[in-house]
């Protein structure tokens, strides 16, 4: 058993070091014990564990205290798009896509979103700073989408100064919020990152 201690990390930190585990035990298998301290971390744990197919289970030793506990089966033969997907993280730093006409820009990035829920195995993770935090808010067009995203298990962090900066935090409708740090932890444990 591998055992991971996030009390007192935000997240998505405990979230990445328990993908993290999940990956290097995927050869051999067994179990992770992550002890957490608040319930959004314990929220992020399960979407991720469902989203991997995985078994787990939680039991909450004080008010703010958490141990979860994860079983990794031994890693059955995927395809190199499975492999490649299920490591992919996204970025998005602007409420359009590519340069030119900004209405037909928010045409392409909703149907770009909309099309990641059509793949076989959904990106790992989702990342939405500067003008892409606008695509994570309440009146989002892609919101559904991302909504559909997030169900099938890909994790969705919108950069807090960015929903600040904007005045939109009161308005996020999916994922959490996170920091550069986060960010930058995300991006630097990636397998694939494309910046829209």
């Amino acid at each position: 058993m591998k055992k991971i201690n996030a009390i007192g990390k935000p997240c998505p930190i405990p979230v990445i070091e328990t993908k993290k585990v999940v990956r290097e035990m995927k050869s051999d298998g067994g179990q992770i014990e992550i002890s957490v301290d608040n319930e959004i971390a314990v929220q992020n744990i399960k979407k991720m564990a469902v989203g991997l197919g995985l078994k787990m289970t939680q039991i909450q030793l004080e008010k703010d205290k958490f141990i979860m506990s994860i079983d990794v089966p031994k890693e059955q033969e995927q395809t190199k798009s499975e492999i490649s997907n299920s490591e992919l993280v996204i970025a998005f730093g602007k409420r359009t896509m590519g340069e030119g006409d900004a209405d037909l820009g928010e045409i392409l990035l909703k149907s770009y979103i909309y099309s990641l829920t059509e793949l076989d195995t959904p990106p790992e993770h989702l990342l939405f700073f500067n003008a892409g935090a606008f695509l994570t808010n309440q009146n989002s067009g892609a919101l559904k989408d991302l909504q559909t995203l997030a169900e099938q298990g890909t994790q969705i962090s919108t950069c807090g100064a960015c929903l600040d900066f904007y005045q939109i935090k009161d308005t996020l409708a999916v994922g959490e919020i996170t920091n550069m740090y986060g960010i930058t932890e995300v991006m630097a444990q990636a397998k694939k990152v494309i910046n829209i």
